[in-house]
């Protein structure tokens, strides 16, 4: 009877964590020089809390590309657990362009698992606020009627993929008589644990289903990753 019990405690247990869910929170700002890219995801009732920071953004030239360097936080005690800067060029996209088609090429229709799964996402806080100005009142209306047909654009492609939970709150702010670009925004993402692992059993049998499939991603994704600085 003990043994029933505890494994009957087990369960229950389990089965409240797996309902719970993975919850992601989105935030970006770019003011002047300034730019900044946070994630901060948070599972098993806060048990797991980890942020993702981009603190250097930063464009080098056309050759050169985009300085980009990332860290991975623990966020209940602020320790850097990793990180690493890399340049992102036109190679480096080529690159990750064919890697992907290659990971598409050997899954069994992977753009329909992932529009499966992204139906489970719930979004229930969704910001962006931007302020444009080039000096000018006409250049500048142009350029706020562009940004809202962006945004709009943008938003429609959110509602088919995923559930909107919440009013989003687009902003774009005209400033006439000078030259200014600002925006920053957030979102609240969540989808339940069940669902996280439920679909990666799926998307397993997808590409175990594939010829040669399984060996293709396991050469792709165990690549070696550029090294922290």
């Amino acid at each position: 009877m003990i043994g029933l019990g505890l494994i009957a405690a087990f369960l229950f247990v389990m089965g409240i964590l797996l309902s719970r869910p993975v919850k992601v929170r989105l935030t970006f700002s770019h003011r002047e020089e300034n730019d900044e890219i946070n994630v901060d995801i948070q599972a098993l009732l806060g048990l797991v809390h980890f942020r993702y920071e981009v603190p250097v953004l930063r464009f080098k030239g056309w050759d050169t590309g985009v300085e980009v360097r990332t860290e991975r936080v623990n966020a209940q005690a602020g320790d850097l657990l990793s990180g690493h800067q890399q340049n992102i060029n036109g190679e480096t996209i080529k690159n990750a362009y064919d890697q992907f088609r290659e990971l598409v090429q050997h899954c069994i229709e992977l753009n329909e698992w992932m529009k499966r799964l992204l139906r489970r996402v719930h979004c229930s806080e969704l910001n962006w606020k931007t302020s444009v100005g080039l000096g000018d009142a006409p250049s500048t209306a142009i350029l706020v009627g562009s940004l809202w047909a962006v945004k709009s654009s943008m938003l429609g492609y959110l509602l088919r993929m995923i559930q909107l939970e919440a009013q989003p709150q687009l902003i774009v702010t005209p400033s006439f008589h000078q030259k200014v670009f600002t925006t920053e925004g957030s979102g609240l993402f969540s989808i339940r644990i069940w669902y996280l692992l439920s679909g990666g059993v799926q998307l397993l049998r997808r590409i175990r289903k594939s010829e040669g499939g399984l060996e293709t991603w396991k050469r792709l994704l165990t690549r070696q990753a550029p090294q922290p600085h």
